[in-house]
């Protein structure tokens, strides 16, 4: 069951938290900062009914990402290995520093390979006193079922995009509103296209979606080199314009079945280049036109 934000935070200042939560959904703006404030709740030396103080010196430590007892777990390039996780596990059985509670923050949690899932199965299932472990995940379901089953989840609705820019600062409108569309309106995905570069980006899915409509291997030179992020970036907007298309009657199912697969073996540490071409050739022998 989803435990609303309010019950989240009324747990928290009654030290009744559950020592595993899984949030999912929404963006990770909005996760990273419901942790933040967690982790205020639970150290803050000024706590009221309304909340964290914001002003001793747990709360500020918690927000500028010095206090000692705040953990950040995240993936190098596309995954979360099992050295990091066996690294941040030594890490987490230390004892508490000068906080309450030890929070730690393991983000995009879908990313961890199976060993690194296994290994943090094992921390959860003996979790070191006063320590709260929060996952943030897009999706729940990338998540392995023996660590959901152990979690206490909690789901963040989607933004509106005038809220998202909001949280983004000064952007570019233009690009904004684009990434937005190009992302079918996740705002993790939008925000990783803002970062690469929306022409850039635009640029290298019609180089692609050209050489695969004229069925032309050379025209996919012009888009290497290219690394691991960049090529997932690119496969999950081909999967979005791909899945609008197959809504729309312009394209066939397969070619959403070909990128998923692609975007798996690429998360294996496959090279990317290798995935890339790969995919083009899949998709010239089917005859695919990815959309616009």
């Amino acid at each position: 069951m989803n435990l609303p934000l309010a019950l989240l935070e009324k747990a928290a200042r009654e030290n009744r938290l559950a020592h595993l939560l899984l949030f999912h959904g929404g963006s990770a703006l909005q996760q990273r900062e419901v942790a933040l404030r967690l982790a205020q709740i639970l150290n803050c030396s000024q706590l009221s009914l309304e909340g964290p103080c914001q002003s001793c010196s747990a709360c500020r430590k918690i927000l500028s990402g010095t206090h000692p007892d705040l953990l950040w777990l995240k993936p190098l390039k596309t995954t979360i290995g099992i050295d990091q996780v066996l690294t941040w596990q030594q890490k987490l059985y230390l004892k508490h520093y000068e906080g309450n509670y030890k929070v730690s923050v393991i983000e995009h949690a879908e990313a961890m390979t199976l060993p690194a899932a296994n290994a943090l199965l094992k921390v959860i299932e003996e979790p070191p006193e006063r320590t709260i472990i929060i996952l943030n995940a897009e999706n729940a379901e990338g998540i392995l079922p023996t660590i959901q089953s152990r979690a206490q989840l909690v789901f963040f609705s989607n933004l509106s995009e005038e809220t998202w820019l909001r949280g983004l600062g000064e952007v570019d409108q233009q690009d904004a509103d684009r990434a937005f569309r190009l992302s079918g309106k996740n705002q993790n995905l939008a925000t990783a296209i803002l970062e690469h570069g929306v022409p850039s980006l635009q640029d290298w899915l019609e180089t692609f979606r050209t050489a695969v409509e004229e069925s032309d291997f050379l025209k996919l030179f012009s888009l290497f080199p290219i690394d691991k992020n960049q090529a997932v970036l690119y496969l999950q907007v081909m999967a979005v314009q791909t899945q609008a298309g197959i809504q729309k009657g312009t394209i066939r199912p397969f070619e959403l079945l070909a990128i998923g697969k692609a975007t798996e073996v690429l998360r294996q540490q496959v090279n990317p280049r290798l995935v890339i071409e790969v995919l083009a050739l899949e998709l010239f022998q089917q005859g695919g036109a990815l959309c616009d």
